[in-house]
């Protein structure tokens, strides 16, 4: 491969990782761009608040996830 070949090859895979980190920063900037949708966060808090006024159990939450965990 004489040295012009090369350059051409080396600027293809230079084009080519552009295109990869485009599409890498294009699906960044649309989870950035999502917004949360309150309705279901409040939703999801009663929902939480219910499970949590009729938790039976004598450990806490986080020792019942430790003992999962292991």
């Amino acid at each position: 491969m004489n040295q012009e070949e090369t350059r051409i090859q080396n600027l293809e895979n230079e084009v080519k990782l552009l295109k990869i980190e485009i599409a890498y920063l294009k699906r960044i900037l649309g989870v950035e761009r999502e917004m949360k949708d309150s309705i279901a966060w409040e939703k999801l808090e009663r929902v939480g608040r219910k499970i949590s006024n009729s938790w039976k159990s004598d450990k806490q939450s986080w020792q019942l996830i430790s003992e999962e965990r292991r």
